[in-house]
């Protein structure tokens, strides 16, 4: 028999008219995302494992989170794990929390006392982890049931959830949002989440920038590390993202033609970059969509070094694309019926550079 978050999966009470959201706590999470949160906390969740929340900010998503479990009889007594390090590390979450709570925060300092008071009203069911999550882990015993990630920001990062979170899962059960899942510089996170697929399924593929998985099966410790060294080569993470494509449909297929342009000028440059975004621009099918307006208003500042920075930590500690990949990258720019045809060489490794 099937349990009732199976039921509430199938039915997905987020879509519905009337669907609540939880919390309009102020965030960066849009509407549909906190009404995702809120329901699969309240639906889905079963209290067989644990709610962990890698990424809180200043505190939208764990309201959401809570909200939810506040009102599931079977969540009595489990609380949000929230990880953040609190830390004002970017200008654009200075500059948010200047515009949105009027703090006169500076870059480098900590916004820990705003998220104490934006949820305060569900503090009984917050337990905080502060601190840079890279220097922590998930000590407890329990499995995770529903694992939001928003922490995602560079390859160690990703790499940090990949190794100590995600083979705490429940087979069968455990819900992962990916809520950067269609943001133009986290490229990798479709990538990652396409070579773990044989583990997965997509429950939703699309609340403003989150998708949603089910873990369907175990996934092997050695498949993990894999993961989480992200040594994937230019041609395998554009064929990765092309698949992922065909599976969220529309409109996520034109979000990640965005974010198939933010892997091209991350490995080539910025001159790459514009010719692939001008044909993304060309073959899109969404033009009024917020998701993808942002998207576009992220591109138009794209700076290759400044990417390759914030996910590597240095643009030189970046693998430089190889012969072959720039063969391929290349093979892009050609016509369609010759594409297809080094394509299949490449894909058997049969091509000689």
């Amino acid at each position: 028999m099937e349990n009732t978050g199976s039921n509430s999966i199938r039915a997905k009470p987020w879509l519905a008219p009337n669907a609540q959201a939880g919390s309009y706590a102020l965030g960066m999470l849009g509407l549909e995302e906190r009404k995702l949160l809120y329901h699969l906390t309240r639906n889905t969740y079963s209290g067989e494992g644990a709610v962990v929340e890698l990424g809180a900010f200043c505190g939208a998503s764990t309201c959401c989170l809570a909200a939810g479990l506040r009102d599931n009889p079977q969540a009595v007594g489990r609380r949000i794990h929230s990880y953040d390090s609190f830390i004002a590390n970017e200008p654009y979450l200075v500059d948010f929390i200047r515009t949105q709570f009027y703090e006169p925060i500076e870059q480098g300092q900590s916004f820990a006392a705003i998220f104490r008071r934006a949820t305060a009203q569900v503090e009984d069911l917050i337990e905080v982890h502060e601190g840079d999550l890279l220097e922590q882990t998930w000590a407890s015993e329990i499995p995770i049931e529903i694992l939001f990630v928003d922490v995602a920001k560079t390859l160690a990062l990703s790499g940090k959830v990949l190794t100590d979170f995600f083979g705490q899962l429940i087979p069968h059960k455990s819900i992962v949002i990916h809520q950067d899942f269609y943001h133009p510089t986290a490229f990798y996170l479709p990538v990652v989440m396409d070579f773990l697929m044989d583990h997965f399924s997509i429950i939703e593929a699309g609340r403003d920038w989150s998708v949603a998985f089910r873990l369907e099966k175990e996934i092997p410790r050695e498949k993990l590390e894999i993961a989480s060294r992200y040594r994937f080569s230019f041609r395998q993470q554009h064929a990765a993202l092309a698949r992922m494509m065909n599976r969220v449909g529309t409109p996520g297929r034109d979000y990640l033609r965005l974010s198939n342009c933010a892997l091209i000028g991350t490995a080539f440059g910025e001159s790459p970059f514009r010719a692939a975004l001008n044909l993304a621009t060309r073959r899109a099918k969404i033009t009024a969509d917020q998701v993808w307006l942002d998207g576009l208003a992220w591109c138009s500042e794209f700076r290759a070094a400044r990417i390759r920075t914030r996910l590597y930590g240095s643009p030189s500690l970046m693998p430089l694309p190889t012969t072959l990949d720039k063969a391929y990258h290349m093979s892009l720019k050609i016509p369609p019926a010759v594409a297809d045809m080094m394509g299949a060489l490449f894909a058997r490794n049969e091509l000689v550079i």
